[in-house]
């Protein structure tokens, strides 16, 4: 049975933050808010969860999991190096609608594909980064079927098939966060100088602003 709590006015916020880390630390999967649409998430180092996490959206166990994190801070942990080019455009974009790639740690016991880069950000929402400061990073993939809308209103989430969802924070329609909902930029940082490999919702003239070279 999936729970679903409203988080619109916070009056729920302590209860939703409580049942965000059990769920977590089970393996379970949630959907969370972010800048302009929901994802699905659960516990990156849980091998049960990103499994679930993977079957969901129907994904091969070779295709790399984005990570949450709660802060710039964080991302030391997970990977093996980070550049002065992505450390920058950490400090100066997050949080933010940025993805970074950057080489994966090499000690951590998770299920990510071998020679893969580690997808990094740090969102914007403030419930989600409250939700992630209380459970850790957050491996993540849009709530939206491949091929399918973005989920975006709680219009969205009702018609959402979620059997296999154990808790939805349902913050309410979130296309007003932006004019249009759109999905990350993301940015290699594992080569330099770095390079844009997906546009989204950070602009190149943004990005240039803090790394000039980036292309």
């Amino acid at each position: 049975m999936t729970i679903r709590i409203k988080c619109n006015d916070g009056a729920q916020r302590d209860r939703a933050l409580s049942l965000a880390l059990s769920t977590a630390r089970r393996g379970g999967l949630l959907i969370i808010p972010t800048e302009g649409m929901y994802a699905v998430v659960t516990d990156a180092f849980s091998v049960r969860g990103t499994s679930a996490l993977r079957g969901f959206k129907s994904l091969a166990p070779t295709v790399p999991l984005s990570i949450l994190v709660p802060q710039v801070s964080t991302v030391s942990g997970i990977t093996r190096r980070i550049p002065t080019a992505a450390q920058q455009l950490m400090e100066a974009l997050w949080p933010g609608e940025l993805t970074i790639l950057l080489e994966p740690g090499m000690t951590l016991s998770w299920d990510h594909p071998e020679d893969a880069p580690v997808a990094v950000r740090m969102p914007l929402h403030p419930l989600t980064l409250q939700v992630l400061h209380t459970t850790g990073p957050l491996a993540s993939t849009g709530a939206h079927f491949t091929g399918q809308p973005l989920i975006t209103t709680a219009q969205d989430l009702d018609a959402l098939e979620c059997d296999d969802i154990a808790l939805i924070l349902d913050a309410g329609d979130l296309s007003n966060n932006s004019d249009t909902a759109v999905s990350s930029t993301v940015v290699d940082c594992t080569v330099e100088p770095p390079r844009v490999v997906r546009t989204g919702a950070c602009d190149l003239s943004t990005l240039q602003s803090v790394i000039p070279e980036i292309a």
